[in-house]
This record gives C-alpha cells, sequence and structure tokens, in this order.
C-alpha cells in the first residue's frame, strides 16, 4: 500500500509575495517552464500554482512569511 502526503502539510518548493490578487505563473525556467497560467486568489490570501507548485502570497496578510 502507498501512502500519499497531505498537499497543504508540504512545504511550498518557492514562495513569492506579491502586491495583487491576480498573478501569473509560467514556472520561471524560461524554456524549462509550463505554459503560463493565471491565477485569482479571490478571497483567499494566497494561491498556489497547479504546474509548479509555486505559492503566491499577497505582501501583509496571514500567509506572508515576513510578516
Amino acid at each position: 500500500m502507498t501512502q500519499t502526503a497531505n498537499a497543504s502539510s508540504l512545504p511550498a518548493p518557492e514562495v513569492i509575495v506579491v502586491d495583487q490578487k491576480r498573478v501569473m505563473c509560467d514556472g520561471g525556467g524560461g524554456a524549462l517552464g509550463h505554459p503560463r497560467v493565471w491565477y485569482d486568489m479571490g478571497d483567499a490570501d494566497c494561491v498556489e500554482c497547479g504546474y509548479c507548485d509555486r505559492r503566491f502570497v499577497l505582501r501583509g496578510s496571514k500567509a506572508d512569511p515576513k510578516a
């Protein structure tokens, strides 16, 4: 039997602090990245990319690691 970890318990590979709730991610690797996708946080303070798991965090929010 294989166990899978709870995704919310794993740390994001990269946290990017942003000033807007609408963000774009392309993996950041140029040709090694992924297709450009847009995310809207809505009522949340953060959103994770479905391709690369980068976490985008609204500056000054509870989710901001420097707040």
